[in-house]
């Protein structure tokens, strides 16, 4: 996931390869034993990805 995403179909790809990783972070962690910094992690994992997608929006904003 390296690779620059510069149009459509490769900035989906990249949205949904990151919350495929998502996911996996989440489903990897013990419910019981969750702590704030596993929060905090996921957390900021969904900041990033938000930002990433409200960039993604821009662009195509100014495709049209």
């Amino acid at each position: 996931m390296g690779k620059a995403a510069n149009n459509r179909a490769d900035q989906f790809t990249y949205v949904k390869n990151r919350i495929r990783m998502l996911h996996q972070v989440v489903s990897s962690m013990d419910e019981q034993e969750v702590t704030d910094e596993d929060y905090e992690r996921v957390l900021e994992m969904i900041e990033q990805l938000q930002l990433k997608m409200k960039r993604f929006k821009k662009d195509w904003k100014e495709e049209r």
